[in-house]
């Protein structure tokens, strides 16, 4: 196939999209809920005794990590599919999973926005997070569990930045600057919510359900959602471009475990596409998209070739 430009190349696109658009995102609802009831029902087994405390553990780490895709799914209203009269349902979505995962939904909507339109660039929030090794981001996120819950101490009180080691504030600044102060604000109101859960939790004698099924288990599962949605489809976050930004990179079982962003280039490519069509959408585009010169690696790079 060859290469298209200009309005051959938008009109060619459009015709492939279109078709996986638009849609009320029944499958994209039926993943919050599972999620959410099977974290609700692993929290309620392992306290009741029946499940082993490791297990719940376990398993509220993957449960909770799913709670992601319902909420990047609502940043682009795919739940709703774009339909302003439902818009609730994405801000109910995103806010619950957000709740949850440690992340304010407000400021992930400026923050992954932003992602999308400077990708790998000095303006994407996600190069501060994901670029690196898996050992650094491992780092990142065990100095993120430490830190979070101190964060609305030092905003009351903030001398207490000096116990923070130097570097680390610094990336803390770099990263607000990138955000802006309303990301900022969000986060640190949904902060001060998440201390005073583990806290109060905690006192009320709810140790065990706030620390071991629920905080713990959120920042393991970030540190898998960095790698499989920050850094794996990015490495090593040096191209910039509309089709090599990030790229289509494809294994044995990719598809079950990065929940379809193993096509990750055709999610920033056309946004609105539910994660769960992407996998048909690259039946329709692989082809062109290697003409575009797009970066295409592991088993999909074969099967344009074959």
């Amino acid at each position: 196939m060859e290469k298209l430009e200009g309005i051959e190349r938008l009109t060619f696109e459009k015709a492939a999209v279109d078709p996986f658009i638009g849609t009320f995102g029944i499958r994209s609802i039926f993943n919050f809920l599972w999620a959410v009831g099977g974290w609700v029902t692993t929290v309620v087994l392992t306290l009741n005794g029946t499940l082993p405390l490791l297990a719940g553990m376990g398993l509220s780490v993957v449960f909770i990590q799913a709670y992601y895709m319902p909420m990047h799914e609502s940043v682009h209203h795919t739940p709703s599919g774009g339909r302003k009269t439902f818009a609730w349902i994405d801000r109910f979505i995103g806010e619950t999973t957000g709740l949850v995962l440690c992340e304010s939904f407000r400021g992930h909507v400026t923050t992954h926005l932003l992602h999308h339109t400077h990708a790998n660039g000095e303006r994407d929030p996600d190069v501060l997070n994901s670029a690196g090794t898996p050992g650094q981001i491992f780092g990142r996120v065990v100095a993120g569990a430490i830190l979070y819950p101190l964060l609305p101490f030092i905003q009351i009180f903030p001398p207490l930045a000096k116990a923070v080691p130097p570097a680390i504030r610094e990336r803390f600044a770099e990263r607000d600057r990138i955000r802006g102060p309303e990301v900022a604000k969000a986060s640190r109101w949904i902060a001060i919510i998440h201390v005073t859960v583990l806290i109060a939790g905690t006192a009320a004698g709810f140790g065990t359900a706030v620390w071991l099924l629920w905080y713990i288990p959120a920042w393991i599962g970030r540190f898998w959602l960095s790698l499989v949605f920050g850094w794996l489809p990015h490495h090593p976050h040096k191209e910039t471009g509309r089709y090599r930004d990030t790229r289509i990179f494809t294994f044995i079982g990719s598809t079950f475990l990065i929940r379809g962003h193993d096509y990750h280039l055709l999610h920033h490519l056309f946004p609105r596409v539910p994660h769960y069509k992407l996998r048909l959408l690259w039946k329709s585009l692989g082809k062109h998209l290697d003409a575009q010169g797009a970066r295409i690696e592991g088993r999909a790079a074969a099967q344009i070739i074959y």
